[in-house]
């Protein structure tokens, strides 16, 4: 599965900037406000902690159930993980509800289900996410959407904060092309009969599940562009997310990912009752990444990172193990600022990560000026 966080935009027509109306002129842009980047400021106190060396707790955490997945997508970067038995593949039930009360113990409010595997395969999932509503920690997943259907799709409207699913294609032939599912259930017409069934549970009950569609753009699909907005539209969903494939041969080059967000500003316009966000423009981190406090990403086997973009740097990325030592322990120890301290800038734009805007954001309010947040 590919990484990510919660919904940026709410139902159709909510979350939409003040100047987004559908009296647009031609030419202009129709903007979609997006709280993946402004809801940063929410985190002014825990960033203020960071800044004078005191670990906040964290408020979200990034949880993989497993390793093992039913697709096999083209640009994976797990896939060595989803097809090596010696590893530690899924975790024992015993182990994922202890870290589960183990991360609300620390001060984790919500937890994100993804990972390089299909998080969804878990055998435990359902009943975990009932327990979690429960005792009051936000869900979200992010899925290949295969499993949707069921219980677990009762659940999750009844309790996730956001579903998001990978479609990646508007067609089957793109879809599966691309997905490259390894089972019946995992192709592309099953998962949109999944998908408009969930949206159709979830508006019968009138519940606040977000369901959206994310679509990883590379060589293979980015033809699908319009057809996936029309495919979010026919399923009823809430959002769509666009990002682009990174350091996989069919990456899209400089010149196509201009002419993707091109084509998102005219499809704004030509779908103003349909949110679409993100984009496939390339921002780098031109300074050091200071906010990983804010959140935690666990692996199947335990291991605790920086961030969910380890893959390529494991062993400076981790700040040990959860199953060997208490999880609290580590995010309070030097170790976990010595980690910090190590991230390399030039490693952070391999991939597109959120915390590059994060940072900008942040810098620019909190170190390079003085933003006056004591005043309203």
């Amino acid at each position: 599965m590919a990484h990510g966080t919660s919904d940026s935009a709410g139902p159709k027509g909510n979350g939409r900037h003040a100047a987004a109306t559908e009296t647009v002129r031609p030419g202009e842009s129709l903007e979609v406000f997006d709280t993946l980047q402004t809801r940063i400021l929410t985190h002014w106190h825990e960033a203020r902690q960071i800044l004078e060396r005191k670990m906040p707790a964290p408020r979200t955490a990034i949880v993989y159930p497993t390793y093992v997945c039913n697709q096999d997508c083209l640009w994976c970067e797990y896939n060595a993980e989803n097809t090596n038995k010696n590893l530690t593949r899924v975790m024992s039930r015993e182990r994922l509800f202890k870290l589960i009360d183990d991360l609300r113990d620390l001060g984790v409010r919500g937890v994100e289900f993804c990972g390089g595997g299909e998080p969804t395969l878990h055998p435990d999932l359902t009943e975990l996410i009932r327990d979690m509503n429960a005792k009051g920690t936000s869900v979200g997943l992010l899925t290949n959407g295969t499993k949707l259907k069921g219980e677990l799709a009762s659940v999750l409207v009844d309790c996730a904060s956001y579903v998001r699913v990978g479609f990646d294609g508007a067609t089957p032939e793109t879809a599966n092309a691309v997905k490259r599912p390894r089972t019946p259930e995992a192709r592309f017409e099953a998962v949109c009969e999944n998908i408009a069934a969930m949206i159709a549970q979830r508006n019968e009950r009138g519940t606040k599940a977000r369901i959206s569609i994310k679509v990883v753009l590379d060589t293979n699909n980015v033809h699908d562009l319009e057809g996936c907005v029309e495919l979010a539209i026919r399923l009823g969903a809430d959002s769509i997310q666009f990002k682009a494939a990174r350091l996989v041969a069919s990456e899209l080059s400089p010149e196509q990912c201009d002419a993707v967000n091109r084509e998102l500003a005219r499809l704004r316009q030509c779908y103003p009752g349909m949110a679409i966000v993100g984009g496939t423009e390339k921002i780098n981190m031109t300074t050091h990444c200071w906010l990983t406090p804010l959140q935690l990403t666990v692996d199947p086997m335990g291991e605790v990172y920086l961030c969910c973009y380890y893959r390529h740097r494991k062993d400076r990325h981790t700040i040990g193990n959860c199953f060997e030592t208490p999880l609290r322990d580590l995010w309070y120890s030097e170790d976990h600022w010595k980690a910090i301290e190590g991230i390399q800038p030039h490693e952070c734009n391999n991939l597109d990560c959120r915390f590059v805007k994060y940072n900008q954001i942040m810098n620019e309010a909190m170190v390079d000026h003085d933003a006056q947040f004591e005043f309203i």
